[in-house]
């Protein structure tokens, strides 16, 4: 029998709270599969990359840490990221960095912002200035 997710309650957050508590971990896990299932990276040296536990990667893997999903954009910016790393050996948190900015910047974490925190109708607190 499986357990049901527990609920999501909104309630009042930045939007930068929303950037760590979903959108990092999401990014972590995407950035994750894509090391481990399109450049057949091992989950010790995506570890060392990201400065993570083993565990930790093994949670990203699993789907158990950042259950959100992006549009095509942001996955294709995050598969980017993911090549850099394995073939360019671009450092993860520069990486990471660059999607969080790019989601920011695209107007994508409004969407989320809405999503996951309470907002009034006309919030424009995400957009960039």
């Amino acid at each position: 029998m499986s357990v049901p997710k527990k609920k999501r309650f909104k309630k009042l957050i930045q939007p930068q709270e929303v950037m760590v508590w979903y959108i990092l971990p999401a990014i972590r896990r995407e950035i994750t599969n894509s090391l481990i299932y399109d450049h057949n990276l091992p989950q010790k040296e995506i570890a060392h990359r990201f400065g993570l536990t083993e565990p930790a990667i093994s949670q990203y893997k699993k789907g158990a840490r950042g259950d959100i999903e992006f549009s095509p954009e942001v996955l294709a910016r995050v598969k980017e990221a993911a090549r850099k790393i394995a073939e360019e050996g671009s450092r993860a948190p520069r990486e990471v960095q660059k999607v969080l900015r790019f989601i920011h910047d695209g107007g994508f974490l409004c969407e989320f912002h809405k999503k996951y925190g309470l907002v009034h109708e006309n919030c424009d607190i995400c957009k960039a200035e």
